[in-house]
């Protein structure tokens, strides 16, 4: 439902923010994982780690949006699963390396466990 001149406008900002990952990363820019999104756009928040996946394969995307993001928020307690480590966790039922569309695909195949209780099943 989206009138043409923001279907364009839409295109060129998603072609614009992986060109943007690629100059990144070549000028060796640590490169975690969020979006600006909120309110009723939230849900579409995953849309971003496809995109990324897509720029920066699983791993990468998968690092930046647990580890690196810890990193650069100076939280050696988030972005790890360890003793100690105050973070959410994220089970999918299948191998994201195998299958990334996992992280962003429906809630049927993922978990999301916060503060030690799942949520949003």
């Amino acid at each position: 439902g989206l009138a043409p001149v923001g279907q364009a406008k839409n295109r060129e900002v998603l072609a614009a923010g992986r060109a943007a990952l690629e100059l990144a990363r070549a000028a060796g820019v640590r490169i975690g994982f969020g979006t600006d999104l909120m309110g009723v756009l939230e849900d579409e928040q995953l849309g971003g780690l496809r995109v990324q996946v897509e720029v920066e394969g699983v791993l990468r995307t998968l690092q930046a949006a647990t580890s690196v993001n810890a990193e650069l928020l100076g939280r050696p307690d988030l972005g790890r699963v360890r003793a100690g480590a105050v973070a959410d966790l994220l089970v999918v039922d299948g191998d994201p390396f195998a299958d990334p569309a996992l992280l962003w695909a429906g809630s049927e195949r993922r978990t999301v466990i916060q503060a030690g209780v799942p949520v949003g099943r």
